[in-house]
């Protein structure tokens, strides 16, 4: 990976992970992954290779297929809310 600013260093995804490794659990670097609860592993540092393939990354808010929500700016300007079905019967 290079640099336009000769002040930085060039550095390499084999560098970051010997740098992670220091403080990885045993010094694993795939310890550092976790899982959500909804049981998707998360890895501890994405790169432009791990998004090069997705379908619609680059779509937009408030535009069709809607992927990134309904609304150009989403809660940006207003906040969210959470709303509970609150009754005598079901939501059914």
């Amino acid at each position: 990976m290079t640099h336009t600013h000769p002040e930085f260093q060039s550095t390499s995804l084999d560098a970051w992970a010997i740098a992670a490794a220091k403080s990885a659990p045993g010094g694993d670097v795939n310890a550092l992954n976790w899982l959500t609860p909804d049981g998707i592993s998360v890895k501890p540092l994405y790169t432009a290779e791990d998004t090069q393939n997705l379908p619609y990354a680059n779509t937009l808010p408030g535009f069709e297929p809607y992927l990134r929500g309904p609304q150009a700016t989403m809660y940006a300007v207003r906040p969210w809310t959470i709303r509970q079905y609150a009754g005598f019967s079901t939501a059914e």
